[in-house]
């Protein structure tokens, strides 16, 4: 299956808007979109959540429960989440690119990930945290390491889903919302075993994905701890050999390593990840270039400005400008 998906501008400006039709700042109270868009910008203002199990580190319900969370404006969480549309038509953002959605296909979303879901959809939603997951050391010697699930090396790509692997998937997500309705008996350990299996199925789906579409689909702990590296340091830490350091690797040997796996260098798997965190704080806040600039790491907004451009085509005032068009 060939899967169809485009770049093109966020229109926020609207939702920005006042009642009397004039322009005014997001206030808390305001319902849905404004108050996700507000705690984009203003990271101090946290947005109530609605009391969950497991101290809000695991949920599973039907999409229709998050109408106001699952809104129709781009806006990020800080768990894992996995959106899986049974019937559904319309599109999905994932960080600046629209996918057609389809039934029985699976979105995968990491820690900070924008997205924004426009369609009408009947299905599942499912978030965790990492910290529920794995709880102590025999966690992460027995349960599936997901986080490699996750990673998008190759692009990111919604998961089609089998009628056969459907059905199982139904009986894990019924087996853990019965489980967590039992509270405050309801077992962590049970529940945790139920997503593994499931996380195992998506897995198992997403290789037979990769598959079809000619997409590898490898695994190297190396590379998934870099990952974790990235995101730690990519703000601070331009240079390769301060990743390669942490491995106790030569820079041209780690090089070699996820040129294998991920089909690209420490130094674009970097730039990768700069560019997009410039993409969305000039989409998501009122920073100027020259502040973002600074907070990832770069001492001249001019070699940023450039940097920005050579990666994407665009400068980051355009880029900005094109987002609110």
């Amino acid at each position: 299956m060939a899967l169809r998906s485009r770049q093109f501008p966020l229109r926020l400006k609207a939702t920005l808007n006042s009642t009397n039709g004039g322009s005014r700042e997001p206030e808390i109270g305001d319902k849905g979109v404004i108050s996700d868009l507000y705690m984009l910008v203003n990271k101090s203002i946290d947005i109530p959540y609605q009391q969950l199990p497991f101290k809000g580190q695991f949920n599973v319900a039907p999409l229709g429960t998050f109408r106001n969370e699952l809104t129709d404006q781009p806006h990020r969480h800080d768990h894992f989440q996995i959106i899986w549309i049974i019937r559904g038509k319309g599109r999905h953002m994932v960080d600046f690119v629209w996918y057609e959605v389809e039934d029985n296909m699976i979105f995968l979303l990491r820690p900070g990930q924008v997205h924004q879901l426009d369609c009408e959809r009947e299905g599942h939603f499912l978030y965790f945290t990492e910290q529920f997951y794995f709880t102590n050391k025999h966690d992460k010697e027995t349960l599936y390491d997901f986080t490699n699930l996750f990673d998008n090396w190759h692009g990111y790509a919604p998961i089609t889903i089998s009628d056969h692997t459907s059905t199982s998937l139904h009986g894990l997500i019924s087996l853990m919302a019965q489980e967590k309705t039992t509270a405050p008996h309801c077992s962590q350990g049970v529940v945790k075993h139920y997503l593994n299996a499931f996380l195992l199925l998506i897995e198992r789906e997403k290789k037979r994905n990769a598959a079809e579409t000619m997409m590898p689909f490898t695994h190297d702990a190396r590379v998934v701890q870099l990952r974790r590296l990235l995101e730690q340091h990519y703000r601070t830490e331009h240079q390769v050999a301060f990743y390669a350091n942490a491995f106790a690797l030569t820079p041209k040997r780690l090089n070699e390593i996820t040129k294998e796996t991920a089909g690209r260098t420490v130094t674009e798997l970097l730039h990768d990840r700069i560019v997009l965190e410039s993409k969305r704080n000039l989409a998501f806040s009122h920073k100027s270039v020259k502040e973002i600039c600074y907070e990832l790491g770069f001492e001249d907004p001019a070699y940023f400005s450039r940097f920005f451009k050579n990666n994407t085509g665009i400068s980051p005032q355009d880029f900005r400008d094109m987002m609110f068009k």
